[in-house]
């Protein structure tokens, strides 16, 4: 990561924004307006900048301001501007450096920022400094960082996990502790007399920290008056019942102070009430912890299995929108690495769809209407001219482009399924929804590459997709790193593969790379049906279809293409075998296994490229006797079983 997206991710962990990794940058809310759907993107530039972009149209500007940043903070190291300092700074922008002392490590890393207002700094039990959190007021914002002691000095980062508690050296032997939001609020308790710790990282990192030194204590937890500071207190009530505390208990100071202002904290409560006296607010905050009911987990509930005897249940048969293809009622996925053609490829069965047009191989298509989310894809310069090459009947083809709410349009997510399923009811007679990509609709909060997160997104879509009688497809991107098979290949979770009842891939010939092969990955409902191939001609561009099936797997491509990125000669090897086969089978038919036998064990060869030469010299495989062993033969030449090697 580089310094530039270090400081963003910092900055939106310290305001709460939970920023998390996916794919090849981060999702967070967006602090710019009241995000509940994690709207910002977070990326890296080629150039080590940091990209970032809010779905729901707030400006970068808005949100470096939300941040207590500045449009200057998202340039790389080398391209900031001089500190506005007479003296010069020799230690500014030296990636991964450690520095001996905080001080210089704050210099380092935020000296344009001037001398900070505050400086919190964590222990560990031993009373050693582990980390630390800054903060500057200027301008009516407030700005804060995290900075960390590792082995060799003080570094900016967020510090290693399990973090300590605020003040733990201080907490002693105290039988009460106060939990609450931000160390200035546990410096507050602390002038009025109690005890009081918080953990570091904003309210929504309470995980992060390491509860058991409040094992055996009473806790009260004060949370700050909004949502995330409900959340938080449910979090630190949690965390404390599984470390041990002795009884947790929430008070929650709105509720007795009608007139403490949304998102305030115990700051905001003691400065209203300042002239009451720092002996009466401690006798009120105690008084209020007594009082509050014990904070109890939520009860498990009482679950009985709900069993069923085949014998009662109805066979059903399959209904296809693509026989043999695509499944209606069921989720089916198109993998494929970028620019490959499968948003290209979706309007051209959209096309289809809407028209009832036959599919390539000559089976019947339903017509229905057509339910289209595309992230990447403008409707206006792309979607509708390749609908309109495709000669669909636009008026049964419709874009979902989001969700409206109290708060206004905001980008549609796979957890909007009663947004889905009203789209869905409005149309009446839909026969496919396209996701494209599903990384773009799978949600901020959910990780791409967890099973358990990917499968509650997507139950919801099945079981949506059964009700509506609708064949979800589901285009997804291909990894980068190599896969022993193809249908490991689908970036993030197997959880997505696992959920499809259906799984194609698309790729380029490896032999003729302006040809595209839709080639049968996972196929749970029907055998597994030949691959198709097609071309992108004409202008403006679609899609024609060659008349011939193919016989070659999406792993043969998978091989292919590998072995190109390790240096090998795909093409090259194809023609060698095909020579060597040609020669093999000269003088006439011989045993299947001699002739894979002395091309892998005798040649060195691939059992793929032999394969794919087989198909090419038009190999034929026959039995002369059933049951008895393969025999291959050429096309020309008559069966027999004269010759053996």
């Amino acid at each position: 990561m580089t310094r530039a997206t270090d400081r963003v991710i910092a900055a939106l962990e310290t305001r709460g924004c939970r920023p998390r990794r996916g794919g090849s940058g981060w999702s967070a809310r967006c602090p710019a307006h009241d995000d509940r759907r994690a709207s910002l993107s977070v990326g890296e530039g080629d150039d080590g900048r940091a990209l970032i972009h809010c779905h729901a149209r707030c400006t970068p500007e808005a949100v470096c301001n939300a941040l207590g940043l500045t449009l200057a903070d998202l340039m790389p190291a080398d391209s900031l501007p001089m500190p506005r300092r007479s003296e010069p700074s020799t230690r500014r922008n030296q990636d991964g450096r450690a520095y001996a002392t905080l001080d210089e490590a704050i210099e380092a890393a935020y000296g344009r920022l001037g001398a900070p207002d505050c400086t919190w700094t964590y222990d560990d039990a031993a009373g050693e400094p582990v980390g630390a959190v800054v903060r500057w007021d200027a301008d009516g914002r407030k700005t804060l960082r995290p900075l960390r002691r590792d082995a060799d000095g003080w570094r900016p980062g967020a510090m290693r996990e399990p973090r300590p508690l605020y003040g733990l050296p201080h907490l002693g032997d105290t039988e009460r502790v106060f939990v609450v939001e931000g160390e200035k609020c546990a410096d507050v308790m602390r002038s009025l007399g109690l005890t009081a710790t918080t953990s570091a990282g904003g309210s929504s990192a309470a995980e992060k920290t390491e509860w058991s030194p409040l094992a055996g204590r009473h806790v009260v937890v004060l949370p700050d008056a909004d949502a995330p500071g409900d959340r938080y207190a449910q979090d630190i009530a949690r965390l404390c019942h599984a470390a041990g505390a002795a009884s947790v208990r929430i008070v929650r100071l709105a509720d007795y102070d009608p007139g403490l202002p949304p998102g305030g904290d115990v700051d905001d409560w003691v400065e209203r009430r300042a002239s009451a006296g720092d002996e009466t607010l401690r006798a009120e905050l105690m008084a209020l912890a007594d009082a509050a009911p014990e904070w109890q987990p939520p009860a498990e509930s009482d679950t009985r299995p709900v069993v069923r005897c085949v014998a009662t249940i109805e066979p059903e048969p399959i209904e296809w929108l693509w026989p043999g293809r695509i499944p209606l009622g069921r989720l089916a996925l198109l993998v494929g690495r970028p620019g490959e053609g499968k948003s290209f490829l979706a309007t051209a069965m959209a096309a289809h769809v809407s028209c009832g047009r036959e599919w390539p191989d000559g089976a019947p298509c339903p017509r229905g209407s057509v339910l289209i989310a595309s992230a990447e894809d403008a409707p206006a310069d792309t979607i509708r001219p390749r609908l309109d090459a495709h000669g669909a009947d636009v008026s049964r083809i419709h874009v979902l482009d989001g969700v409206r709410t109290d708060d206004g349009e905001r980008l549609l997510t796979l957890r909007d399924v009663d947004a889905i399923a009203e789209a869905l009811r409005a149309l009446g007679d839909c026969r496919l929804l396209v996701i494209d990509p599903i990384g773009a609709y799978i949600g901020g909060r959910t990780d791409a590459h967890r099973d358990n997160e990917v499968r509650a997104v997507l139950a919801p879509i099945a079981r949506l997709a059964e009700e509506y009688g609708v064949a979800v497809l589901v285009v997804a991107h291909r990894r980068k790193t190599a896969a022993a098979y193809a249908d490991e290949a689908a970036l993030g979770s197997v959880a997505f593969v696992g959920a499809a009842r259906a799984v194609w891939h698309l790729a380029r010939d490896p032999d003729d790379v302006a040809r595209r092969l839709l080639l049968p990955g996972k196929c749970n409902l029907a055998s597994t049906p030949s691959g198709l191939a097609f071309r992108v001609c004409g202008e403006p561009p679609r899609i024609v279809w060659d008349a011939e099936a193919v016989e070659m797997t999406a792993d043969d491509v998978l091989a292919a293409e590998q072995a190109t990125r390790r240096g090998g000669r795909p093409a090259e090897q194809h023609d060698a075998a095909a020579e060597w086969l040609r020669q093999a089978l000269a003088d006439g038919p011989r045993p299947a296994a001699d002739i894979m036998a002395g091309w892998t064990d005798g040649h060195g060869g691939s059992k793929r490229t032999l394969d794919r030469a087989k198909r090419s010299v038009g190999v034929v495989a026959y039995q002369p006797r059933v049951p008895g062993p393969w025999w291959w033969r050429l096309a020309d030449a008559a069966p027999q079983t004269a010759k053996t090697a």
